[in-house]
């Protein structure tokens, strides 16, 4: 009970919206659009699982009080809220998203060129991020020919994200409405 107040604490301090990188014109025409030059994608892939999981309101706090109880426990603390995989060879987690309670769907290679939009390298533009702890409903699974190639997990409400795998800069991932489109694109997958 004495862990649980500060954390509780924490994120009630911490939950509010801050402006990051307050330098672009948050209506920036579309023609504007067409000249921004991108750079690098952040992944090489021929295919996505996507995994998503729910949890309830309060369910970041069980997550904490349940990490001591089992190895499934931990692994699902240390994916939805921890650093976990800490690198591209770090996959051991994908033989438990099951259990854990993560559903895992493909998604259709027609949606890779929005995909491609959305993570790839780009200029700075205006972002929003709210100063709280990240929960990672969302995982991407990129692979190339079967093998793993690169990991985003992904947190719709905070607007934070962990890449795992890349070597372009993903700094700017999250701007030009990234985590509206992303959201769209994952929505409709059935």
């Amino acid at each position: 009970m004495k862990k649980l107040f500060p954390i509780v604490l924490l994120l009630l301090i911490n939950c509010k919206d801050q402006k990051q990188n307050i330098t672009a014109d948050p209506k920036i025409e579309q023609s504007v659009m067409s000249e921004i030059k991108y750079g690098e994608n952040f992944f090489d892939y021929n295919e996505i699982d996507y995994y998503q999981i729910e949890t309830k309101e309060g369910g970041i706090t069980e997550l904490d009080q349940n990490q001591g109880k089992s190895k499934i426990d931990k692994l699902k603390y240390d994916l939805v809220i921890g650093e976990t995989p800490e690198s591209i060879n770090d996959l051991d987690f994908l033989n438990y998203m099951n259990k854990i309670g993560y559903l895992k769907k493909k998604i259709n290679p027609s949606k890779f060129g929005n995909i491609n939009k959305i993570f790839v390298e780009k200029p700075e533009e205006e972002m929003m991020v709210a100063a709280c702890i990240p929960v990672f409903r969302d995982i991407l699974v990129f692979k190339k020919s079967g093998k793993v190639t690169g990991i985003a997990k992904i947190c719709f409400d905070c607007h934070q994200y962990r890449m795992i795998g890349t070597d372009a800069n993903t700094e700017n991932f999250g701007s030009d409405n990234d985590y509206s489109q992303l959201g769209n694109i994952l929505d409709n997958i059935k």
